[in-house]
């Protein structure tokens, strides 16, 4: 993207890492990326993935036709990328999830990036994420809700606490899903071989291996991002005494975007997807499930292309909602102060939900 006098800066989204039917979970991000570019500018989008079918590499780019201020492109993850990353994968994430540790080497012709994971929705223009003031550090990166949670509960969460043996202030610790790369400063700083000796100095990989790697092997050289430009603090309702508990903090203006839904970036953190069936008997009762699925399906539903695939998903999750839906009801008959109004408002959102697999307004 760029305005007529300036360089063109570009953006990639991993293809591979999210694993779920359908496979074409970019989609969405990459609408959504589009529909909010702004006119002045062009945009460079690199998909990053490691096999992609050539038919879904043409629906794609369907997408991006009618964008004209936007070029798409896909790049293979390298064969000796996907070698040196097997070493700190164990089956539990793919070489793909490593290869934003490596973006200097896969995008020599640039000098700065923007990385977006594929479950992400734009609402934003991302110019304005990549013109972001690095204020000298070599990445920008919000800050993970492991973070958030700690300060809600008063008390470190076990990763966090876990991650103290590797950083001074586990509070700093941040989301690697959406990334501002100096690749330039990363290159003069020998970055990519620090965060390759973290990769390779461990005999397992960390419990979220590239995040962690790149949390350590940075740290004090990340600024933050705002939180709305990775929100993943969805909630059913914000009260007092949550809202009291952030100020202060970075996350303080998380229950204002969360209630006026103002965030840039919704990021869909979590094995929760809801582009797939609840794989689990609890999963569909989940509030980050239901909630992820009240933003993400009518903006899948927006894309032609993709029409089979998700009337094959909606026909499959209707009637489990339903019968959710009147389970839940059942129970609210039960139920008491706080259980009653978490349970009337699940409710409320289910029916939502409900209405767009219907094809209705919510």
């Amino acid at each position: 993207m760029k305005r007529t006098n300036e360089r063109k800066p570009p953006n990639y989204f991993p293809y591979g890492e999210k694993r779920l039917p359908p496979a074409k979970i970019p989609a969405p991000a990459f609408n959504t990326l589009c529909l909010h570019a702004g006119s002045g500018r062009f945009y460079d989008i690199h998909i990053v993935h490691d096999g992609m079918d050539a038919r879904i590499i043409q629906e794609l780019n369907r997408v991006a036709a009618p964008f004209t201020q936007v070029s798409l492109s896909f790049l293979q993850l390298p064969e000796e990328f996907r070698q040196l990353f097997q070493n700190g994968n164990k089956d539990r994430y793919s070489p793909l999830a490593y290869a934003r540790l490596m973006a200097g080497s896969l995008f020599p012709q640039y000098g700065r990036i923007v990385y977006l994971d594929a479950d992400v929705l734009l609402a934003g223009d991302v110019a304005e994420l990549y013109f972001s003031d690095l204020r000298g550090a070599s990445v920008a990166a919000a800050g993970d809700g492991l973070a958030l949670w700690s300060i809600e509960k008063g008390t470190m969460h076990p990763h966090l606490e876990y991650m103290g043996n590797y950083l001074s202030s586990p509070l700093s610790y941040c989301n690697s899903g959406v990334l501002v790369l100096d690749l330039d400063q990363m290159r003069r700083r020998n970055l990519e071989h620090r965060l390759l000796q973290w990769l390779r100095s461990r005999p397992e990989p960390f419990p979220y291996p590239d995040q962690d790697i790149l949390n350590i092997a940075l740290h004090g050289d990340i600024t933050p991002l705002p939180p709305e430009w990775n929100f993943q603090f969805l909630s059913w309702t914000w009260d007092e005494e949550r809202t009291r508990l952030l100020r202060g903090t970075e996350f303080e203006n998380v229950p204002s975007i969360s209630c006026g839904r103002s965030w840039k970036l919704l990021h869909m953190v979590g094995p929760e997807k809801p582009w797939r069936l609840p794989d689990a008997p609890g999963t569909l009762g989940q509030f980050h499930w239901i909630l992820y699925s009240f933003f993400w399906w009518p903006e899948a539903k927006k894309l032609p292309a993709f029409r089979k695939e998700l009337d094959a998903i909606s026909q499959g999750l209707t009637p489990l909602l339903r019968r959710h839906i009147r389970g839940q009801q059942w129970k609210l008959f039960f139920s008491r102060g706080h259980i009653f109004r978490k349970r009337r408002d699940k409710i409320r959102w289910l029916k939502k939900l409900l209405s767009i697999l219907d094809g209705r307004k919510p």
